[in-house]
């Protein structure tokens, strides 16, 4: 017997899961079968939600959202009476000199980009500043992926403007932001019930490995995790599965999909909770600091923890301390807590519980600043349909998985139907 359906889908994010909303609240794909499956047991892909102490809603992966921005993925956080809170850290209440400086640069050098933004953000903001105050301005931002040559000005002005706490160093302000209450996974878990509900089927903890073209359609092969090897066939075929993992099959990936070039950046963020708030002592309650150490950003959460947020290098800096041992990680979280803070390290207490996650992947991104394409790519021969926030303008956000997977569906629903 085959193991075999109408529309596959591989990958159970909220991209593959928003794909197959759409394609079962359409009358065309009435009675036809749809497999999703998904290499991790659990679907969100990289949404995901735990809980800290028994008491606070933490998120290892997507973590918050703007209405202004993100329009669509507010639209479904209402539809499925999810309810959201306010994320406080969109301000920096604590300002070193070199960030004072700072928003200045940023409006002054903003109508140069129409001669020089091509260039890198580091070279280009060097052209004015000189190479040393240029330096010491993009790290005062935190995030060190803007030091990556193949981050050019336009982007880097995009980047600042979307990142709530940085947003204050452009005109972006006004942009408001939120968190779920109760962790995204519950927007997950509804979105997966509902897609049950409609007919579809779940075969999660199976990774993909190839594809190939025949009679029915498609051919997939997949392991599951205890080895066992599948072949599905698929008459319909969407790969919502982000860039790096399309590079890893058979697909000529990006050659046969797209002219532009994809790229990632590995992510680490730490939670940390403590029998008392020992921060408050310092009115830091719902603030954020970004400091020239490994935590480049520390973020104080009411009364609730505190946790860290690293990309590029400071990201495999701290899966290093975690693969030497938690005991060392741990102890260098409150080496570096103590100097952010210009305190003793006695000051800062063993946590009574913590949450690690590194993402080798955690942001990718087409490469080109000024391509175009569309929200989901078709493989050039075979027609396969790919979709991921990579391929948007909100690349690295929820919004993008949203508006691909839109993209992707409209084209398969077109094809079915003609």
């Amino acid at each position: 017997m085959k193991h075999r359906s109408d529309i596959c889908i591989v990958g159970a994010g909220i991209s593959g899961l928003s794909c197959a909303t759409h394609l079962l609240e359409s009358s065309a794909c009435r009675g036809l079968s749809i497999r999703i499956f998904d290499m991790q047991a659990e679907a969100g892909g990289r949404i995901r939600s735990r809980s800290l102490d028994g008491k606070a809603a933490i998120e290892l992966g997507a973590g918050r959202y703007s209405p202004q921005l993100h329009p669509h993925f507010q639209r479904m956080m209402q539809s499925y009476s999810q309810k959201s809170e306010s994320y406080p850290f969109t301000q920096l209440k604590f300002k070193s000199h070199t960030q004072q400086k700072l928003k200045n640069a940023m409006r002054e050098l903003s109508p140069r980009l129409k001669e020089h933004g091509k260039e890198s953000f580091l070279n280009f903001v060097s052209r004015y500043q000189g190479k040393e105050s240029a330096v010491g301005m993009i790290k005062s931002m935190g995030y060190d992926a803007l030091f990556l040559p193949n981050i050019s000005a336009e982007m880097a002005y995009d980047i600042v403007g979307k990142h709530p706490e940085i947003q204050s160093f452009t005109e972006n302000d006004g942009n408001q932001w939120f968190s779920a209450e109760e962790g995204f996974n519950g927007l997950i878990a509804q979105m997966k019930d509902k897609v049950k509900a409609g007919g579809a089927k779940f075969s999660l903890g199976f990774r993909l490995l190839s594809v190939s073209r025949d009679d029915e359609g498609y051919c997939l092969s997949l392991v599951g995790e205890d080895g066992w090897q599948l072949t599905h066939h698929a008459r319909h075929l969407i790969l919502a599965i982000p860039p790096s993992a399309m590079a890893t099959l058979n697909l000529n990936f990006p050659e046969e999909w797209s002219p532009s070039r994809y790229g990632s950046l590995p992510l680490f963020k730490g939670f940390l909770a403590y029998d008392e708030a020992w921060w408050k002592d310092y009115r830091l309650e719902d603030q954020v600091l970004i400091v020239d150490n490994p935590l480049r950003k520390v973020y104080f959460k009411s009364d609730k923890y505190v946790f860290f947020y690293t990309d590029s290098e400071m990201a495999g800096y701290w899966r290093a301390r975690v693969a030497d041992g938690e005991e060392g990680y741990l102890e260098q979280v409150r080496h570096h807590l103590a100097d952010a803070l210009g305190i003793a390290k006695d000051r800062i207490p063993q946590p009574s519980q913590h949450i690690h996650k590194y993402w080798a992947h955690g942001v990718e991104f087409c490469q080109d600043a000024a391509a175009e394409h569309p929200a989901a790519l078709l493989h050039r021969d075979n027609g396969i349909i790919a979709c991921s926030d990579a391929y948007t303008e909100h690349c690295g956000w929820m919004e993008g998985g949203l508006l691909s997977a839109r993209e992707a569906s409209g084209i398969l629903l077109q094809r079915i139907a003609g």
